[in-house]
């Protein structure tokens, strides 16, 4: 969601915006009769979604694949701690904002540097959608990454380089008087 966060904040707040990175996004995710039903439906998903992790977390997959059986002691709690903070009621929130959000009407007014990361193999967002978003943003920068949606878990190396790219992209000067330290990737 950060990048539906980031279209708001520039649409509400431009003059607090000096660039944007918008990520694996799009204008807006209800365009289709599929994704409609999908949005109606994400209260249940999230529910269903929801008690997966913890179980597999546990080494109960319900849906029989079982590939988080081997997950270690340490991560297992690590993961029950962090499904503890969130409440359904919240994830359903979070589901229903991201169903209504639309950038559509303004996106292409956007008067900042930006870059678009597009992750090629999206199974969350697909690619017709973020190209979508970048095209509406005729400054944009597109910086694409082999990968699905969590390629940030599967290949973070990689993704770190993309980041910094789609960053370097949009580099703007820091305001007069201000000290800017150099950064160094690691």
């Amino acid at each position: 969601m950060g990048s539906l966060v980031a279209q708001l904040i520039w649409r509400r707040h431009p003059d607090r915006v000096s660039a944007l990175v918008l990520g694996a996004t799009s204008r807006n995710f209800l365009g289709s009769p599929t994704e409609r039903l999908v949005s109606w439906l994400s209260p249940v998903f999230a529910i269903a979604a929801r008690a997966n992790l913890v179980l597999r977390s546990l080494h109960a997959d319900i849906f029989g694949t079982g590939y988080l059986n081997d997950i270690d002691d340490e991560s297992r709690r690590y993961v029950r701690a962090e499904m503890s903070l969130t409440s359904m009621s919240t994830v359903t929130a979070a589901l229903v904002a991201v169903a209504e959000f639309t950038s559509h009407t303004w996106i292409g007014d956007v008067d900042v540097p930006v870059s678009v990361l597009v992750t090629t193999r999206d199974s969350v967002v697909p690619l017709g959608r973020q190209m979508k978003l970048a095209d509406a943003i005729p400054h944009a920068t597109v910086v694409t990454i082999e990968g699905d949606h969590g390629v940030f878990v599967e290949s973070p190396k990689l993704f770190a380089q993309k980041i910094v790219e789609a960053c370097q992209a949009v580099k703007v000067a820091p305001p007069e008087g201000r000290r800017v330290l150099p950064w160094r990737p690691s």
